[in-house]
């Protein structure tokens, strides 16, 4: 199980920082045995408390620069003091992955909840009852440690004590569970264990205290940091089974508790009113939620929904962006003209008189229900399947051609090995990742254009419909390779001649730099650019004529056929394609925004949401699908962890400072 540790020294110790470290490097290595999968460390002075973890283990964490410049910014202002009165409060943890997965920076410790910053070894048996007893809790990860420090914060902020509310929540967990917490308001360090997996070391001077979870990594820390008489200042001893201790960090003096007791005996800090509060309460600096105020206080079109990390973008002097200034509204040709249209090719016999490009996604899906029902067509649905079809797409694509009795055709492409070349393409990117490079992990899907035209001769038929929406039109994408959008650009892959070669070029650029793109899928992903940028589409595009509206959309699809949405997501876009939830990561972790804010800016400008409602919307459907992620990297066999640390760890547009 899990390896914690906590590190307290007061300032007259006159502790020299070199040593500091050294124990903190110790205890991490000590603890390791216990967990080596992630590992995080929490820091707490008089002013603030600073959280980091890594997804790692604890030895590898200690080596990276990241790690170094945390506990530079973390500590140094406590040991150039060292001032009489003040105290630095360490806890850390070694984790054994039990629940939550540990590439999500979330599911690993020190866990946050409100005020409270908690380590945790052993596993809450009864953490999703909890959760759903506790509905008013807002939950932030999948790791079961954070309904203890949800609890407590919750507790104590309803009145109860440190004790009180860790006493109650003891009485409410089921499994192993110790736990050491700081706080944002109290001067106190908490350590409480139903298993007794808890040792502290205390100091006869009164200046340094150490907590382990085995009385083994206590005693090697005393004797690797001092030696001969020094080593019997310190007495180890166990935090035995139901109870725990208080810790006061400007004294280092212990109050020990029990469960059993709604207070503890002879203890002041029972009651909140003189337990030892802050003169002001600590800020909080975590990573993570650093980041995460860093994404909100992005300068936003006042109009639209578009991002300051948006390539190419300008504001004037109202906030107003120039995408928006740019915009030309969508002119629909008459429904007339496309039943004019399609009438040369209906056939009465019903005979097959038109293939429809079918993906699974909902856009196609309604294409081809209007086709059959309301244009009375008999056509044939099309998909190109190169392995990044989801479960749940083909689902859903039988549903429909179920119902409406429409013969579905499938061309599937070797799936093996365009598996292999996207593994192949993502593994050489993140080696030097790049955001201009992203949409080269789908060049294989692009060949649907090629194998259309080919179905559509085998089918003895003249027409071939495709169903792409314009609103979902993604310039950034091209952006990032320094392609400049062009709002006369109407259709989602069009582009035109000079920024064909300019995109061509960024490309070749970026495979002299990175020469482990030079790989088996070249010949693949060259007949994927061709085949979007210029194999011929004569194709009718069902949507220059026919109203899009998402809610008809959505309503017809799944009330008329059963259409099944996702599980991690409330949004039916994207959700047959497997490759969506992890470009999307990358796109919202790096740039802060993602295909949804691009979509929903543009029917914010065609009068179809708010800009509020949208807002709210891309707030939703930007959270990551880490499910639907996680399957992805088990499709193409990457190792997921370590695919999160690398997108995690690139320089975020939006941070600032």
């Amino acid at each position: 199980m899990c390896g914690i540790f906590g590190v307290v020294v007061l300032g007259q110790s006159k502790l020299p920082r070199k040593r500091w470290v050294n124990t903190i490097e110790q205890v991490f290595a000590l603890s390791e045995t216990r967990g080596k999968e992630a590992a995080g460390l929490a820091v707490a002075t008089q002013s603030k408390i600073s959280v980091y973890k890594d997804s790692i283990a604890a030895t590898q964490m200690l080596n990276t620069l990241e790690y170094t410049a945390f506990v530079d910014k973390a500590v140094g202002a406590f040991f150039d003091d060292n001032a009489p009165g003040s105290s630095l409060a360490s806890i850390g943890h070694s984790r054994l992955v039990t629940n939550g997965l540990q590439g999500i920076d979330a599911n690993n410790q020190p866990v946050r909840h409100g005020g409270t910053v908690l380590v945790h070894n052993g596993i809450v048996v009864n953490n999703e009852d909890l959760w759903l007893g506790k509905p008013a809790l807002k939950r932030s990860s999948d790791v079961d440690t954070e309904i203890v420090a949800a609890l407590l914060d919750s507790y104590r902020g309803q009145g109860m004590s440190v004790v009180e509310a860790t006493s109650q929540i003891f009485n409410e967990v089921v499994g192993e569970c110790s736990v050491a917490a700081v706080f944002e308001d109290l001067n106190l360090l908490l350590m409480a264990t139903n298993t007794g997996s808890l040792y502290v070391a205390l100091d006869a001077n009164g200046t340094e205290f150490y907590f382990v979870s085995e009385r083994y990594i206590c005693q090697e820390i005393i004797d690797a940091q001092y030696s001969g008489n020094d080593r019997n200042r310190f007495e180890i001893r166990q935090v035995k089974a139901g109870s725990g201790m208080i810790l006061d960090l400007s004294t280092l003096s212990v109050t020990e508790f029990t469960f059993n007791s709604a207070v503890a005996t002879g203890s002041s800090l029972a009651k909140p009113s003189v337990a030892p509060l802050l003169g002001v309460q600590r800020q909080i600096e975590d990573k993570a939620e650093h980041i995460i105020r860093a994404r909100e206080k992005m300068v936003r079109c006042s109009k639209c929904l578009l991002p300051e990390t948006m390539p190419f973008i300008a504001f004037d002097e109202q906030g107003v962006c120039n995408y928006c200034h740019s915009y030309v509204p969508m002119v629909r040709q008459d429904r007339s003209v496309l039943e004019g249209h399609l009438s040369r090719y209906r056939k009465t016999d019903g005979a097959p008189d038109c293939l429809v490009a079918f993906s699974g996604g909902r856009d196609s899906s309604y294409g081809l229900h209007l086709l059959r029902t309301e244009f009375d067509m008999h056509p044939v649905a099309y998909t190109y399947d190169w392995g990044m079809v989801t479960d749940l797409g083909r689902r859903n694509q039988a549903r429909l051609c179920g119902k409406l009795g429409i013969e579905h055709i499938w061309v599937s492409a070797d799936i093996k090995r365009k598996r292999e070349y996207v593994r192949k393409n993502i593994s050489a990117w993140m080696k030097k990742p790049d955001l201009g490079m992203v949409p080269l992990f789908i060049a294989g899907d692009k060949h649907t254009f090629a194998e259309g035209n080919k179905v559509m001769e085998q089918c003895g038929v003249d027409l071939i419909v495709y169903c792409p929406n314009k609103l979902e039109k993604t310039d950034f994408k091209t952006g990032f390779c320094g392609v400049k959008p062009d709002a006369s650009e109407g259709q989602p892959f069009a582009l035109g001649a000079l920024k064909k070669y300019q995109l061509a070029l960024y490309y070749g650029s970026q495979f002299l730099r990175n020469p482990h793109y030079i790989n088996k899928s070249m010949m693949d992903t060259f007949a994927g650019f061709y085949s979007l940028y210029y194999q011929a589409k004569d194709y009718t595009y069902l949507y220059d004529y026919v109203d899009w509206e998402e809610s008809v959309v959505d309503r017809t699809i799944i009330d008329e056929y059963g259409w099944e949405l996702a599980a991690d997501t409330k949004c039916a876009w994207r959700i047959g394609d497997g490759t969506a939830p992890f470009y999307n990561y990358v796109y919202y972790t790096i740039a802060g925004f993602t295909e949804h804010d691009t979509f929903r800016s543009n029917q914010i400008r065609e009068g179809q949401l708010t800009r509020s409602e949208g807002m709210k919307l891309v707030n939703e459907e930007n959270q990551p699908r880490w499910d639907s992620f996680r399957e992805y990297t088990r499709m193409i066999n990457l190792d997921f962890d370590e695919l999160v640390r690398t997108i995690d760890r690139m320089p975020k547009l939006y941070m600032h400072s």
